[in-house]
């Protein structure tokens, strides 16, 4: 019987947000511009997307698996955990998707896009995912 995913993350939950490698800094940390929202070209959503760790290892997938399927020449995987997202204001909710499994979203709580101040409070506190270092 398969593992029963919680539709609320955990606090302790590890979440991922892909990046392009050529904006991680030479110190190791992402610029501000990788935590914008984006928005779908028919508008259907407006939000940052992210890969949720308990969905992810229930499928049997890693962290490198997430990086290969995006490819692993231009992306790295950068980590939070949830309860830090949640303490900078911001909202997850997971949001299937065909290609991987565990993607969600990421949006303030109050719906607004970021500012740049917020994008580079989440800058702060990423890390590359320690699995790939």
């Amino acid at each position: 019987m398969a593992a029963e995913i919680p539709d609320e993350i955990p606090p302790d939950c590890t979440v991922y947000r892909l990046a392009k490698k050529e904006d991680i800094k030479p110190d190791g940390t992402p610029k501000s511009s990788c935590f914008s929202d984006k928005a779908e070209e028919d508008g259907s959503s407006n939000y940052m997307s992210v890969f949720f760790s308990d969905e992810i290892q229930t499928a049997g997938k890693s962290v490198l698996d997430l990086q290969q399927a995006w490819g692993a020449d231009k992306y790295t995987v950068l980590a939070f955990r949830a309860a830090d997202l949640r303490e900078q204001g911001e909202r997850l909710w997971r949001d299937a998707i065909d290609e991987f499994p565990g993607h969600g979203a990421c949006k303030r709580a109050n719906s607004a896009n970021r500012t740049l101040p917020q994008k580079r409070n989440l800058a702060k506190i990423a890390r590359v995912a320690p699995e790939l270092l």
